[in-house]
């Protein structure tokens, strides 16, 4: 009889691991880096509403994030555009830039036709990378629906 109760306590749990992982598996897919990193670009942009800009200056970062934002939306990125996502002055950001290129995380190419602009992208390496940090950072967000869920 215990035998009997146990093997439908264990066929039980199973489901619920299943039904777990599926789950699981549907958020993970539902919420993608490229959202995640949406939320934090937007919330980076509008702290200059409430303090100086300024104070949180982080070139390289922010050219990082806009540039695999557009990559995922599949739009080129021209340099002039890298540098007003940046929010520093052009000679700061073009530094940072080639900062960014020489160190392997931006490659840099000819604009196709405009010989005076150049296009920016990923390196594979960089890419993984934003898409792994970005990604990892989904926990932060199903604790944060647990905590609103008890509120509700």
């Amino acid at each position: 009889m215990t035998a009997g109760i146990d093997d439908r306590l264990r066929r039980i749990r199973d489901e619920l691991e299943a039904v777990e992982t599926l789950f699981r598996v549907e958020q993970e897919t539902r919420v993608t880096p490229a959202d995640i990193g949406q939320v934090i670009r937007a919330a980076r942009e509008g702290i200059g509403q409430y303090f100086d800009h300024s104070l949180f200056a982080d070139p390289a970062f922010d050219m990082l994030l806009f540039v695999f934002l557009e990559e995922e939306e599949g739009r080129m990125v021209e340099t002039s555009a890298c540098y007003r996502a940046s929010g520093v002055p052009r000679t700061t950001a073009v530094r940072w830039i080639n900062m960014l290129v020489s160190m392997g995380m931006f490659e840099s190419a000819p604009h196709p036709t405009d010989r005076r602009l150049a296009l920016l992208s990923l390196s594979e390496e960089a890419r993984a990378g934003m898409r792994q940090w970005l990604g990892g950072l989904r926990p932060l967000l199903d604790r944060m629906s647990a905590v609103q869920g008890r509120r509700d």
